[in-house]
């Protein structure tokens, strides 16, 4: 009975952390709706199948750090609700597009799974962190005829990083094998990797000084709340709050 409680209680704020890891993976995108052919039609698409997904997930990664597997039938409604916004984003972009999110769908079923201990790996870091960095805001800005170049991945190389970031940090709450210690050295070398490049893009004039002064600002309020708090959802809910800011300070225009 206390565990149902428990989870009851943690929903809300499950829920609210889904949302915002939905924003931070579309935030950059947004701002560059502007270049897009197809962005627009397929967002309010898009926002339903990553809040989707996103809900999913760290309710996977709930039953993952307490050594078992999410039910079948309640996996098998997200695959067909996220099976019918594939098909309408589709219907409005390319097949393209619906192969990309299989290959998300796909990613998302070794979460599910205790069998790999995916969660636990550097792999979920960096293929979460390329989905939610770099592909689904390219999907919002590729224009038609789908010509791609290389360079449009430039201007999301800071959405990586700041996604990187925060799946090496909620790694280490979720870890079923105990490897804490591991993933928050990554993550404090991950927000080593952050600033270097936020310093080599002020010195090259690339980056605003006010821009800098606030990620600097919006950091250290980070790292003291996070320091402070005792519970790890609320840890969690801070360590999104400061990728969505950091994300919105960068790509703010």
């Amino acid at each position: 009975m206390q565990t149902k409680l428990t989870l009851w209680k943690n929903i809300p704020l499950t829920f609210l952390i889904a949302i915002l890891q939905t924003v931070i993976s579309l935030i950059p995108g947004v701002l560059f709706l502007k270049n897009s052919s197809h962005g627009a039609l397929i967002l309010n698409y898009m926002i339903l199948y990553l809040l989707l997904s996103d809900f999913f997930q760290l309710v996977g990664k709930n039953t993952y750090k307490k050594g078992r597997s999410m039910p079948i039938a309640i996996y098998g409604l997200k695959l067909i609700i996220s099976a019918v916004l594939i098909y309408l984003i589709i219907r409005q972009t390319a097949i393209q597009f619906g192969i990309i999110l299989l290959a998300y769908e796909l990613f998302q079923m070794m979460i599910f799974s205790k069998q790999f201990y995916y969660v636990d790996s550097l792999f979920y870091s960096f293929t979460n962190a390329f989905f939610k960095g770099i592909v689904f805001n390219q999907l919002l800005t590729i224009s038609y005829p789908f010509d791609y170049d290389f360079e449009l991945i430039k201007p999301f190389i800071f959405s990586f990083l700041i996604v990187i970031f925060l799946t090496i940090f909620t790694q280490g709450m979720y870890s079923y094998l105990s490897r804490q210690p591991v993933f928050l050295i990554l993550g404090v070398l991950s927000l080593i990797g952050i600033y270097y490049l936020v310093i080599q893009h002020y010195t090259s004039h690339q980056l605003e000084t006010w821009k800098l002064v606030s990620f600097i600002v919006v950091t250290l309020l980070s790292l003291f709340l996070f320091m402070k708090t005792k519970k790890a959802k609320k840890k969690e809910f801070i360590l999104n709050l400061f990728a969505l800011a950091s994300l919105v300070i960068y790509y703010f225009q």
